[in-house]
């Protein structure tokens, strides 16, 4: 499994959300995903999601698709950070 964190700015997050639930979650076979958005600046957005391997996310992640849907959905590309994580310890207290 790859964890993958991706931080951007989108114009509104309320018009961002349901289009990416509906364009990525829907269609790109996305594991499980968590959404955050900035305290201070809402329109900044982390989500974190679970891909079956990096090769998966990578493909989804840079695709000339997901860049246009992103562009389309707000996303301000300059801003987009996107990283891959593998987990190495876990801990609920």
């Amino acid at each position: 499994m790859t964890t993958v964190l991706c931080l951007c700015q989108v114009g509104d997050f309320d018009v961002w959300r349901p289009q990416f639930e509906r364009d990525v979650v829907a269609q790109t076979g996305v594991q499980s995903y968590r959404i955050w958005r900035n305290q201070d600046d809402p329109n900044l957005v982390a989500v974190i999601e679970t891909r079956e391997s990096r090769d998966a996310a990578e493909a989804v992640w840079s695709s000339p698709q997901a860049r246009e849907a992103m562009e389309r959905h707000g996303v301000d590309l300059s801003s987009l950070q996107i990283q891959y994580f593998d987990e190495v310890a876990a801990e609920t207290r």
